[in-house]
């Protein structure tokens, strides 16, 4: 019987230990006459790149479908508590669809099942990196990692674009839900951020690691050192990806721009339209603000770039890995002093910031470089959208016990998440008290922009299937009085609604449980002076209706 898996991760073995390292100069444009860099005086002076041992590194990006994954695994009943010392939550608002249309990429649903109560947004999602993340909520994901079990591995061996042998590695892991230790020390104050804990095992990359991967050839390039300028086995400036929407903005027919485009409108890199003269040449990646897209319940955004599909652009490093750069900056776990600048304020006061690399989509291709040497707050960074565009990626120093394992193993039920699709959302209103409920996100982000102060509560509960036993439709109706919703399971309650002047609406909302039939009630809650109602499924709620001229007046539906 195979062993049971939570999260498979690619990982690329980086060798050649004890390379030499190489001298740069911060946000230098690279070239034969500063890379090396000799001018060892200057501020920005470093030297990258050099490692003295074997190690592992994701060919990859955390994906949104891993950081679900996790969720469900350390997080299984969905509570989502504040964590100590660091303050932060493992899921955050921003991470909604609803709360952010184009990026939120994570759904927490209240009323679910222990292990479903976390989903993606929408499939689009599901091989795009993680964003929107603070370097904590990564090293919780590294220590879960790091406290679990590597369950089975596959190993293969495949060629660099420079001619040598890479050895890849299939990593099948089972989380642990341990997760403020292990790798790293996250439940102490007096502890010093990201030092490493452990000798092998699963971590971050540091800065000369991530370097090491995305840059070093391994043998001497057409620019006289053992470097590229670029992490696509380059030295010349890639390609950057572009989508339609993209090419129509600069006044192409849309015809010819879909043509044109080598990203779909979901945010796929089209790998037949690659040319194979660029990928040779220069590589692609996603960079220079040209790939415009968003999922189906969102407007279009031509002030911001996306993300696209993890390994997309098919124009690896070295050592295979992919989208080093573009996409996302990605955090390492090497310290340095935190940075005074306007636009990212150390608000937290941290005493140290960390060293990131690869720069953004919506970025020119200076971050590409081999010299954007940048640095960031743990907690985020708002200028030059990092705080957005957030990524990591694993690193991996081999343990000699971990040997003799299969090569295969059975996903786990939340190795592969569900999506939001079906899921009720819930926004309310501080002005009317009104309990939006709905299966359109679009729906309720116009109601959080609308001018009746709606502040979004949660993703609810997922619907009924249509045709499930038990399953009953309920219809929403908006009360023009109050400016409040009401919701009926009842056709004869529903067509005489339809025929009061008082209420508009009357389309199908959700599916869900006869009032009693399941194991949560949603109650409701009316007001004999407004003849408002309300719903909720929440204790508290009782008490926030009841003070305020409410009574309950029985259930609502049930799921």
């Amino acid at each position: 019987m195979r062993p049971i898996f939570d999260i498979a991760i690619d990982m690329a073995t980086v060798s050649d230990p004890g390379n030499a390292s190489i001298g740069i100069i911060g946000f230098e444009k690279p070239s034969q006459q500063n890379v090396p860099a000799t001018n060892t005086t200057s501020d920005g002076y470093q030297q990258i790149g050099g490692v003295a041992y074997t190690f592992e590194i994701g060919q990859y990006e955390i994906t949104a479908s891993q950081y679900v994954a996790f969720l469900n695994a350390v997080d299984p009943t969905g509570i989502n508590p504040t964590q100590p010392w660091t303050g932060v939550k493992l899921y955050e608002n921003r991470f909604s669809p609803v709360v952010n249309p184009y990026q939120g990429q994570i759904i927490n649903i209240r009323n679910a099942d222990d292990g479903e109560h976390y989903v993606l947004s929408d499939e689009d999602w599901k091989n795009k990196p993680m964003m929107w993340n603070t370097m904590f909520q990564y090293l919780y994901f590294i220590n879960a990692l790091s406290n679990g079990n590597i369950i089975a591995e596959n190993n293969i061996t495949e060629q660099s674009p420079e001619g040598f042998s890479v050895e890849l590695s299939k990593k099948y892991v089972r989380f642990s839900d341990d997760y403020l230790t292990g790798a790293y020390n996250l439940n102490d104050s007096k502890y010093a951020f990201a030092t490493r804990q452990n000798r092998s095992g699963f971590f971050l990359p540091s800065e000369n690691e991530w370097v090491k991967g995305s840059y070093y050839a391994g043998s001497e390039t057409d620019n006289g050192t053992f470097y590229y300028y670029y992490p696509t086995s380059t030295n010349s400036v890639p390609q950057p990806l572009k989508s339609a929407a993209w090419l129509i903005e600069q006044g192409i027919r849309p015809d010819a721009a879909e043509l044109a485009a080598n990203v779909d409108q979901d945010g796929n890199v089209i790998n037949n339209r690659l040319q194979e003269s660029i990928l040779k040449n220069q590589g692609y990646a996603n960079y220079n603000k040209q790939t415009y897209w968003q999922p189906d319940y969102a407007q279009p955004n031509l002030n911001k770039a996306n993300v696209t599909d993890v390994g997309g652009s098919a124009s690896p490093s070295p050592w295979l890995t992919y989208d080093q750069g573009g996409n996302l900056v990605e955090w390492t776990d090497t310290p340095t002093s935190p940075l005074q600048q306007i636009g990212s304020e150390n608000l937290e006061n941290v005493p140290v910031y960390f060293k990131v690399h690869g720069g953004i989509a919506n970025a020119a291709d200076y971050q590409l470089w081999l010299t954007a040497t940048g640095t960031s707050n743990p907690y985020g960074q708002v200028l030059g959208s990092m705080y957005q565009y957030n990524g990591a990626r694993v690193s991996y120093i081999p343990d000699a016990d971990n040997t003799d394992l299969p090569d295969q193993a059975t996903p786990s039920a939340i190795a592969d998440p569900l999506t939001g699709e079906g899921v009720v959302t819930r926004v309310d209103s501080l002005n009317t008290y009104d309990t939006f409920y709905t299966t359109n996100n679009a729906q309720a982000t116009d109601a959080l922009n609308s001018d009746g102060e709606y502040i979004f509560m949660a993703a609810s509960f997922r619907e009924k299937p249509k045709n499930a036993q038990g399953s009953v439709a309920y219809y929403s109706f908006v009360d023009q009085q109050n400016q409040t919703h009401y919701y009926t399971g009842n056709e004869s309650e529903r067509e005489q609604l339809s025929a009061n002047p008082r209420y508009i609406g009357g389309d199908l909302a959700f599916y869900a449980l006869a009032p009693g039939e399941g194991s949560t009630d949603f109650i409701r809650y009316y007001n004999s002076s407004t003849g408002a109602y309300g719903f909720s499924a929440a204790a508290g709620d009782e008490q926030f209706f009841t003070s305020r001229g409410y009574s309950i007046d029985g259930i609502g539906w049930s799921i």
